[in-house]
């Protein structure tokens, strides 16, 4: 039988898939899909160029070392000499401008007036080169008399004089330096300009045998050090009610830099 003209249009229909009205409808949720994703994708791009300019010109800061200009701490100085502590130094003048002052009963006023003493830089060299007739070095010791004590003046290989507990044997000169009052792992070195004076810190110059213990600076002193501190505007700091009494530490034999703990 043959078919109708009808069928022949539903047959056609079929065929194509569906009408050529729907055939040319363009499908715009698509594009608009498409199109936000491309936006979206090109402000993240932007966005993390710009966040990683940003950390790349911004400059990486590094902490300032202790003292800081215009800041003031104190610091207990001791100069042990053949296992014996000396008299602490006499007081600056109080017309010294030094940025490193010596007040009464061993107690160094830290107080640096430009880079070259503050920091890294604040030694006790620093502190003798500004101090009439005190000189630390690698090699030699020489401290100025102070009232009934008389001066001294030792280079390494000197025998300590008789009297003190180390007579007739050679001494080495060597600066011990503790961070506080309360440490217990000093450091001990035959170069002056090795260690460098701190808020509360606690230093001595020695000139003693190798292998010799060596002398924290008196409780007296850190005394003094710790009102001092509790009264200065700067750097207030809170005293404890008593101070340990003191730790000995030792030079240790052919070393320029050592931490020992007791």
């Amino acid at each position: 039988m043959a078919k109708s003209q009808t069928g022949k249009w539903v047959s056609r229909v079929a065929s194509t898939g569906g009408g050529r009205t729907y055939r040319a409808q363009r499908p715009t949720n698509y594009y608009a899909a498409l199109a936000i994703i491309i936006v979206v994708g090109l402000a993240s791009v932007f966005w993390a160029r710009s966040s990683y300019q940003t950390q790349a010109a911004t400059p990486t800061t590094t902490p300032a070392t202790a003292p800081l200009v215009g800041t003031t701490t104190y610091a207990a100085l001791a100069f042990d000499v053949c296992g014996s502590l000396e008299p602490s130094l006499a007081a600056s003048p109080s017309t010294a401008t030094a940025s490193l002052t010596a007040q009464a009963d061993g107690v160094i006023k830290i107080a640096p007036k430009n880079a070259a003493s503050a920091g890294k830089n604040a030694t006790v060299v620093l502190f003798a080169s500004g101090y009439p007739g005190l000189s630390i070095s690698t090699g030699s010791l020489k401290i100025p008399a102070n009232g009934a004590t008389p001066a001294v003046s030792l280079s390494n290989g000197d025998k300590c004089p008789a009297g003190t507990p180390n007579a007739g044997k050679a001494g080495t000169v060597a600066v011990t330096y503790w961070t506080n009052f309360a440490s217990t792992t000093p450091q001990t070195s035959t170069d002056p300009t090795s260690s460098h004076f701190t808020g509360n810190s606690l230093m001595t110059v020695s000139f003693v045998p190798q292998g010799t213990k060596i002398l924290k600076p008196s409780k007296d002193t850190i005394s003094k050090m710790l009102t001092a501190a509790q009264a200065s505007s700067t750097t207030p700091t809170s005293a404890p009610v008593s101070v340990p009494q003191t730790v000995p530490a030792t030079i240790p034999p052919a070393t320029t830099t050592t931490t020992q703990k007791k």
